[in-house]
């Protein structure tokens, strides 16, 4: 298959490295240094067997490759719009594209410009790091489900599932991709927000009883606005799927801490932020999470200000 990845970074590299080894035409667009490094020495994907080199054509530059099969999107969620613009003109009436992001209402961005036909929505637990230019790890596996956003599944969806399964990736065609994709951001809504606030690892926002009751009513916010949705969701086993990946990731910094120690933008307006409106949409009051949306803007106008006093 053909396959442009727009947006290559850890994820985004990982997908088109490992689909590029097994044969498919695989495109990287990302930073150039990353590209230049790729282009020069190839993709080196890293994991606890040792690492691969993998020779993958790379640009920075949609406008010099032609219309895919496939463009497989993993930009951060606030790049959404602007990604698809860049590659509207390699999306051909054979072109399918799939949102694999983080974070609620990026395939509604990508129909307010390509229309909702051939649009798939995509969530993945892979897990992968950015080391430096022209290198990745790979730092653990997980399910990847796909799904259309706004039509029934057809074969071309089980045609992404086998060459996902054949690149090592396991996964699953699903008829409820929007729950899935619910389910998913409510492990980052408990979480993260949380975590970049306090500076606190995953396994310590446990330890602190208010801070797990808090935890919870964010997520409990997120239920009521899923009920309004009409989407299938059971009250406790969110909350309990929070607290098992906080636990399995006591060590980590989530990625929202991370960036706001790096003075990089959130992805909170496509999480929890994302959330709240989506509340307010359907009449349901989210004042828990409007507060912590509000909060991490807080902080990512700090860094703005501090990174103006440096330079």
């Amino acid at each position: 298959m053909k396959i442009v990845v727009m947006g290559a970074g850890a994820i985004g590299s990982l997908f088109g490295g490992l689909l590029a080894k097994m044969g498919n035409e695989v495109s990287l667009i990302g930073r150039k240094p990353h590209i230049d490094k790729i282009n020069q020495e190839g993709l080196i994907i890293e994991d606890v067997s040792g690492k691969l080199q993998i020779k993958i054509p790379a640009t920075s530059n949609p406008k010099t490759l032609e219309a895919p099969d496939l463009i497989i999107l993993t930009v951060k969620a606030y790049d959404t719009e602007q990604a698809v613009k860049d590659v509207q003109p390699l999306f051909k009436s054979h072109t399918y594209l799939m949102c694999l992001q983080n974070g609620l209402g990026t395939e509604d961005v990508a129909e307010s410009i390509l229309g909702k036909e051939r649009l798939i929505r995509g969530t993945t637990s892979e897990g992968a790091l950015f080391l430096e230019p022209g290198r990745i790890r790979h730092t653990g596996t997980g399910d990847t489900v796909v799904g259309y956003a706004n039509q029934k599944q057809d074969s071309f969806l089980n045609q992404i599932r086998d060459m996902f399964e054949e690149a090592g990736f396991k996964t699953s065609v699903s008829d409820e991709i929007k729950r899935l994709v619910w389910e998913k951001i409510f492990v980052n809504v408990a979480i993260n927000p949380f975590g970049a606030l306090t500076g606190l690892r995953n396994g310590e926002l446990l330890t602190i009883p208010q801070l797990k009751e808090s935890m919870k009513a964010a997520v409990l916010e997120g239920i009521q606005v899923t009920e309004k949705l009409g989407l299938n969701i059971n009250r406790q086993t969110p909350i309990e799927k929070a607290f098992k990946v906080a636990k399995m990731t006591a060590k980590n910094k989530n990625s929202m801490l991370q960036d706001i120690e790096k003075g990089k933008r959130t992805e909170i307006d496509f999480i929890n932020g994302a959330l709240v409106k989506s509340g307010k949409n359907l009449g349901v009051s989210c004042p828990i999470n409007s507060v912590l949306t509000a909060l991490i803007k807080g902080l990512e106008k700090r860094n703005e200000i501090l990174s103006l006093m440096v330079n």
